[in-house]
């Protein structure tokens, strides 16, 4: 049985994102003009590459340098994994570096699962069409899949996050400004506002603020709910008018962000 999903990303860099799920399909000899980054979720993985035979258990991460042949095949009942796949260009693009060494291990240990649940987090992303910013959150997701992969195993020297509070301020405000115009937000909207390169920006504003880009862009969807609802909106207005795609989900962000659904807040 075959549970399989294939996402292009073609407004990403053309980066293609790959949800396995089968027990009796093979793949022949192959090789990806890209990088392939991937994690065994459940079940066990084979392959033939470098010369060698191998079974990747659920847990173990599976790294390929681009045209590097291999087989693949399920090496149990069924295997799960999630696979990125990504042109060095585009691996620059996302990270602003310019050189990648790449993958010296195929299957290396995934320290504390950190990549694992990156390509987790991603395939949720993916599969979530309908949550708020989706484009912002799926491209935060990619950097932080890349990131882990290429600061951690592919020996790339990663920008280090800086001090920049001029460049978030401008952020801030452009986001203000943007969710009042009922815009769509793109990190590289908010990345060519300040002159920065997305990756690097997602960092800086992570050490200055706790948050990311995009949870910055919620928050300030929600304070325009927010005052939306005080000032007599109704909520489905208020969600639209703020950015979310529907009532619920503004619900589902108010609950996390106030403790209360908008039903509740009361104006004295």
């Amino acid at each position: 049985m075959q549970h399989n999903r294939y996402h292009h990303l073609g407004w990403l860099y053309g980066i293609d994102f790959f949800e396995a799920a089968f027990s009796t399909q093979t793949f022949s000899r192959h090789a990806h003009e890209g990088f392939a980054i991937g994690a065994i979720a459940e079940g066990a993985g084979g392959y033939l590459c470098r010369g060698e035979s191998m079974v990747l258990p659920a847990g173990s991460l599976s790294l390929m340098n681009p045209e590097e042949a291999h087989t693949g095949h399920a090496a149990a009942e069924r295997v799960r994994y999630n696979m990125l796949y990504a042109s060095e260009a585009a691996v620059r693009a996302v990270l602003g570096v310019r050189e990648l060494p790449g993958f010296a291990e195929i299957a290396p240990r995934d320290r504390g699962f950190k990549l694992s649940e990156a390509l987790v987090r991603l395939a949720q992303c993916l599969n979530s069409v309908q949550m708020a910013d989706h484009r912002l959150a799926v491209e935060e997701a990619v950097h932080a899949v890349l990131t882990q992969a290429f600061a951690h195993y592919g020996r790339a020297v990663l920008r280090r996050p800086g001090n920049e509070p001029s460049a978030i301020r401008i952020m801030l405000a452009f986001i203000e400004d943007g969710v009042a115009a009922g815009k769509t937000l793109s990190l590289s909207d908010l990345a060519a506002a300040v002159d920065l390169n997305p990756s690097y920006l997602i960092r800086s504003t992570v050490r200055a603020t706790g948050l990311t880009p995009r949870g910055h862009v919620v928050r300030a969807r929600l304070g325009h709910a927010r005052r939306l609802l005080l000032d007599g909106a109704p909520a489905v207005e208020a969600a639209v008018a703020a950015g979310f795609y529907d009532q619920a989900h503004l619900i589902r962000h108010f609950l996390r962000q106030y403790g209360v659904t908008p039903g509740a807040l009361i104006r004295h």
